[in-house]
């Protein structure tokens, strides 16, 4: 369990105030894996008093502060991650018969982000990427 001191020090540090729901929200973002959508993260509070409005409105304010970036997923859904994550940890396979996701090590667009500033002009800040296939197990089910 994240250490909720840990948690209000990071809320701190990003000008933000000490709240429940606040804490609660940044602790369900740090223990996961992979972004999540506010619907997930409210799932993650069921127990926890927290309406669906309070988790967007912190979310929210969680990217406005900078702690949280804010990204769209395939269904064309806001997803949340820490900005504290490592950028590497943000590219996924998706298997489109059985939806796993797989986790990439590191990242294949560094060199592809800096061609691309080199033709442009343009100063690449940020990118994010779902990468879609069939898992190994889906193709041996055959």
């Amino acid at each position: 369990m994240y250490d909720i001191c840990m948690a209000q020090d990071m809320l701190e540090k990003f000008g933000l105030k000490k709240t429940k729901p606040r804490i609660a929200i940044l602790n369900v973002l740090q223990k996961a894996q992979l972004p999540l959508t506010a619907d997930e993260v409210f799932f993650a509070l069921k127990n926890k008093d927290i309406n669906l409005s309070t988790v967007y409105r912190t979310l929210n304010s969680f990217v406005d502060a900078g702690l949280a970036k804010k990204e769209i997923n395939k269904n064309k859904e806001n997803i949340f991650l820490l900005v504290g994550e490592e950028h590497d940890d943000h590219h996924v396979l998706v298997c489109v018969k059985c939806r796993k996701v797989v986790p990439l090590k590191g990242c294949p667009y560094h060199e592809a982000n800096e061609a691309i500033e080199n033709e442009t002009g343009f100063a690449i800040e940020d990118h994010n990427t779902e990468i879609y296939g069939v898992c190994p197990d889906c193709q041996n089910q055959k």
